[in-house]
């Protein structure tokens, strides 16, 4: 029998989003939270208690189960978390704590990776069979469709596109190495981007958007300022589209995409730097180039969660024998 819902959750290293979510894909119920910053249980105690809320009223025989997506890297044969940056998740049992409570299956994956699910069944990638989504936001993630299916590497450790490296030298990453995309283009990078260039007189705006207080300076200030028609936070951003491009170049040589999917909360919010790093793709990418369209993400912050719900259903109908 095929159920009616899911659950979807989307677990960042900002926020928490828990939807119920019917099979065509509109979420009934959703809740979002900021992420607790008091230790993994106390995170995956509000997962299960926000998973309770949304559910409340459904009769368990309703829900398919819960997909739960995590910014870290997963062995997905095990469900295991083998490595997370932004949040102190790294050898919890989270899907084991998660069902001592609640009674469905629960499945983890790489958020990125369904925010590409959610999008490759809802939105911008509907019908696209080999793209690439990019999500820009606390963290840089992403996630690669092949064929059709995702793709995630021989343990599910793959498609971890925020750490190429894109300059030897580079600065710092949160992840412990040097010049990876996410050294450049994650929240945390911009704005101190953006903090390096309010101490002189030409970041003022940038200064502005901030109250006057440098110390407070975060990405979404450079953005506001850029949005406002700012030259300096203009040029961060522009500069940061460049080197995303540069890092889609590889990408389009390597695996010769249909689509490029740009989401998350920084990349829906520059489309200016977006259509920069589409510009360097057709200057200096190979003759994949001529196939590949660079296209902002439908979906929105709603894509974890449609796509956690989404690998749900799909879990089910694999254990019960069903079709899609």
């Amino acid at each position: 029998m095929r159920t009616s819902y899911a659950v979807g959750v989307d677990v960042g290293g900002t926020r928490i989003a828990v939807g119920l979510v019917e099979r065509k894909g509109r979420i009934v119920k959703d809740i979002k939270i900021l992420t607790p910053s008091a230790g993994p249980f106390a995170i995956v105690d509000e997962v299960i208690d926000l998973v309770q809320e949304v559910s409340a009223g459904v009769q368990d025989s309703e829900i398919a189960g819960i997909g739960v997506g995590l910014p870290a890297q997963i062995d997905f044969l095990r469900q295991s978390i083998e490595f997370c940056t932004n949040l102190p998740l790294a050898g919890i049992d989270v899907r084991a704590l998660v069902m001592s409570r609640i009674r469905h299956q629960v499945t983890l994956d790489n958020d990125g990776n369904l925010a590409a699910f959610g999008e490759s069944r809802y939105g911008a990638g509907k019908g696209a069979r080999d793209f690439l989504m990019l999500t820009l936001g606390t963290g840089v993630g992403g996630g690669l469709f092949v064929n059709g299916e995702p793709y995630r590497g021989s343990r599910g450790l793959g498609g971890e596109i925020g750490h190429m490296v894109v300059q030897m030298d580079g600065p710092p990453c949160p992840c412990g190495g040097t010049g990876h995309i996410e050294s450049y283009l994650g929240r945390a990078a911009l704005g101190a981007k953006g903090k390096e260039v309010a101490a002189s007189y030409r970041g003022r705006a940038i200064l502005d958007e901030a109250g006057g207080d440098p110390e407070e300076i975060t990405a979404e200030h450079v953005v506001g300022a850029a949005l406002k028609g700012d030259e300096a936070a203009a040029q961060i951003l522009m500069e940061a589209g460049v080197i995303l491009g540069r890092a889609l170049v590889g990408i389009v040589n390597l695996l010769n995409p249909k689509l490029i999917v740009i989401g998350g909360g920084i990349g829906e919010a520059c489309p200016f730097m977006v259509e920069r790093a589409a510009e360097v793709i057709g200057e200096e990418a190979l003759a994949g180039r001529r196939d590949v369209h660079v296209v902002p993400a439908e979906l929105g912050n709603d894509a974890g969660v449609l796509g956690a719900a989404a690998l749900a259903f799909d879990e089910y109908d694999s254990r019960e024998g069903l079709h899609r």
